[in-house]
């Protein structure tokens, strides 16, 4: 993968995290009450995915090609983690409205 194509494939996930989490924020209020606390935990792993990956990026601006090269394999296969565990909690919290 090229670092190009890594860069604006990492910018699109945490958009889409971002994204994910202004919108569960916004229906917080309408989660049933026995399920708030479940819900608000989904949030707040949301906000770390987007924190970790944010960081990560910060690093991924500053990298070296030569750095990049060593790295890139690593950091795609966080990529790739970050992506389907935001996937995975905004499944399970969007489902609190789905009972």
């Amino acid at each position: 993968m090229k670092k190009e194509d890594f860069r604006e494939k990492a910018h699109s996930v945490l958009d889409e995290v971002i994204n994910h989490i202004a919108e569960m924020e916004k229906k917080a209020n309408d989660v049933s009450d026995d399920l708030k606390d479940e819900y608000n935990k989904k949030i707040e792993r949301l906000k770390e995915i987007k924190l970790d990956l944010t960081k990560k990026l910060d690093d991924y601006e500053g990298m070296t090609e030569s750095r990049w090269a060593i790295v890139k394999e690593s950091f795609g296969e966080f990529l790739d983690k970050a992506n389907k565990a935001w996937k995975d909690s905004y499944g399970k919290a969007a489902s609190a409205f789905k009972k």
